[in-house]
């Protein structure tokens, strides 16, 4: 028998379980400030994805090994690999699914906003949920095109769209991040 569980159902179980609770509300923020906010910006390829449980068996978690080829922003090396660990995924017969959250695919082309995970793992996380993740395309004789994840997913933006294009090729991406970039290091507030 498979069971697939989404992240509400993993959040209503953990509600009905939880004697104190306090809410959290998600104001969307401009992509500008996604940018600012992120400490790394890369562009890479997926070598390798594992699904598994955490250590109190609640959630799954999955984690992206992630080739760097180019640094937008950050001072990652571009000739390293690594971690980006994120919310959901599926082991033996369970599948959480976690709405909005990125999945990766073994050998997808990606452009990631990044924060460092504050558990000392080394790990990253997308930043900015599925809003801080592109999936680069190649086709035919053509510039690669880079569509953002809810793109990707659904076949069309369920995302804020601010100065970001959800889909443009990949050279106007890396001008238009970059260039948020430059913004947010010369200290202009996001």
């Amino acid at each position: 028998m498979r069971v697939t569980l989404t992240a509400s159902m993993v959040l209503a179980v953990w509600v009905l379980s939880t004697p104190a609770l306090s809410a959290s509300v998600f104001e969307p923020v401009s992509d500008r400030q996604l940018v600012c906010e992120s400490t790394d910006m890369i562009r890479g390829h997926v070598t390798g994805v594992q699904s598994a449980w955490d250590g109190q068996h609640r959630a799954i978690w999955t984690t992206a090994t992630v080739a760097i080829e180019e640094v937008l922003r950050g001072s990652l090396n571009p000739t390293t690999s690594i971690q980006v660990k994120e919310v959901g995924g599926s082991v033996g017969d369970y599948t959480i699914k976690a709405e909005g959250f990125p999945t990766f695919r073994q050998d997808e082309e990606v452009v990631l906003l990044l924060q460092p995970w504050e558990d000392g793992s080394g790990a990253y996380h997308v930043w900015g949920y599925g809003r801080g993740m592109f999936v680069v395309s190649h086709r035919d004789n053509r510039a690669p095109t880079a569509a953002r994840y809810d793109v990707v997913e659904t076949g069309r933006a369920t995302m804020l769209t601010d100065r970001l294009a959800p889909e443009a090729v990949l050279d106007q991406l890396s001008r238009e991040l970059r260039g948020l970039a430059r913004s947010c290091d010369a200290g202009a507030s996001p």
